[in-house]
């Protein structure tokens, strides 16, 4: 009986992280969503100074981003610029860009390393 109580509260230690983890992963990508609309808002409704400050903090983020978080910038600022013409005073559009140029650096990784699994095999 007393083993048991102790396989129980790792189990519930083990829960209780867990839950704690995802919890937190949720509200980092919660407040990156808000960070980027906040971002686009204040952009088009001429809060440029704001905008900058937040589009240097987004710049500086792209790293740390996951890849579906790139994937969902990469389609919400598409629907905002026109993608045939280089907008280079846009901030938004920049802000497009660079998470373009982050995806394409991680498909680039990720065929390097399906190469090289494949060559291994």
């Amino acid at each position: 009986m007393h083993r048991h109580v102790h396989v129980l509260f790792v189990v519930a230690v083990l829960v209780l992280s867990s839950v704690l983890v995802i919890r937190q992963v949720l509200a980092n990508q919660s407040a990156h969503v808000e960070a980027r609309e906040d971002f686009i808002v204040l952009h088009q409704r001429g809060h440029l100074k704001i905008a900058e400050h937040r589009y240097q903090l987004l710049i500086q983020s792209l790293p740390k981003l996951s890849e579906g978080e790139l994937w969902n910038d990469f389609q919400r600022t598409a629907m905002i610029v026109d993608l045939k013409t280089p907008q280079l005073d846009n901030l938004i559009w920049k802000y497009h860009v660079s998470v373009k140029n982050e995806l394409d650096k991680r498909i680039e990784r990720r065929v390097e390393q399906a190469i090289e699994r494949a060559e291994q095999k």
